[in-house]
């Protein structure tokens, strides 16, 4: 009888054991390494970005970090095996969702929708840059609104669908001129638009300003589309202080936001997980270190959190959705 007491005692208390176990290791989060999913190609400049954050995470959540490029479908491959993942904090996603997310979800029925996601922070919101190669025959905003006003007579280069195209024809809408009186060149990507901008194939250009910097010294900048003046280009112009003089405004659409994602499932069911991983990247992109390493690679390295950006996020979708008849 002691015998059978002394093996169930035994038992229980190796049961007991293995339960703190295992409790234990679902809490020391994260204890196997964590896949960033980059649903994108090796080398651009959203997955050399993240390529230079995911050191310093690894350092600081003590764990492997490894990007994974997952392309295919302009991201929406990636994205959807992202989205099948456990939703346990080992699988994140760095991703620009404006303006991907919009053709995936409206255009493409994607098997998600946006709030299946967590924004933890968009690190870096690219601005679009209206440009002219120093040959050009208009080199002012002004001139460049009066010349649109002639049927035919300037050229534009514009990534096809991005922000920068939607933002030209909206100007263009508010201003009250046909698109049709623009000639109007568009691109898959970013380098073909800006080799033909600075090999003076156009007149002018819309890109993305982050990013552009290899062709400064070949263009002169002459509207921002933002709110605010940047300071790293204090001679473009915002757009609305540009439109002032013509009695319209129009509103901001960023160029992309780049953004760490996490599933929204994983604040739900892994509530301490998600902190933790917040708190850790928000403690990595705020540290000294970080910062100079990130503003000499010209990475971008703002803090958010996310709340602000989710709002900005949602804040794009919005006006995607609203102006993507202008490419019809």
């Amino acid at each position: 009888m002691n015998s059978w007491k002394n093996l169930k005692g035994a038992v229980l208390t190796l049961g007991l054991a293995l339960g703190g176990q295992a409790a234990y290791a679902q809490d020391d989060y994260p204890n196997k390494p964590i896949e960033i999913t980059a649903p994108y190609d090796a080398g651009g400049a959203t997955d050399r970005m993240v390529r230079h954050l995911a050191p310093f995470l690894a350092d600081a959540l003590g764990t492997p970090v490894n990007v994974v490029n997952r392309p295919g479908g302009g991201t929406l491959t990636g994205t959807v095996y992202f989205h099948n993942q456990p939703a346990d904090g080992y699988t994140v996603m760095f991703i620009p969702p404006t303006p991907y997310f919009v053709n995936h979800i409206e255009v493409m029925n994607a098997p998600f929708k946006l709030d299946d996601f967590i924004f933890v922070n968009a690190q870096e919101v690219a601005q679009s840059l209206m440009v002219v190669p120093k040959g050009s025959q208009v080199q002012s905003f002004d001139e460049i609104i009066e010349g649109l006003k002639e049927p035919g007579k300037l050229s534009a280069a514009v990534i096809t669908g991005s922000s920068e195209h939607i933002s030209l024809l909206l100007m263009m809408e508010k201003l009250g001129i046909p698109s049709e009186n623009l000639r109007l060149v568009t691109y898959d990507g970013g380098g073909p638009t800006r080799t033909a901008i600075i090999g003076g194939q156009v007149d002018f250009g819309m890109v993305p300003g982050q990013g552009s910097e290899v062709i400064f010294d070949q263009v002169n900048k002459i509207m921002v589309v933002a709110d605010e003046t940047n300071p790293d280009w204090p001679d473009a112009t915002p757009i609305n202080e540009a439109l002032k003089s013509y009695g319209v405004e129009m509103p901001i659409l960023d160029s992309s936001v780049r953004s760490m994602v996490v599933l929204a499932k994983l604040k739900e069911e892994y509530p301490d997980r998600y902190q933790k991983f917040v708190d850790t990247y928000k403690s990595v992109v705020e540290s000294e270190e970080y910062q100079a390493s990130a503003k000499e690679g010209n990475y971008g390295r703002d803090w958010r959190g996310p709340e602000a950006s989710t709002e900005l996020v949602k804040r794009n979708y919005g006006l995607l959705v609203e102006y993507s008849r202008l490419l019809e």
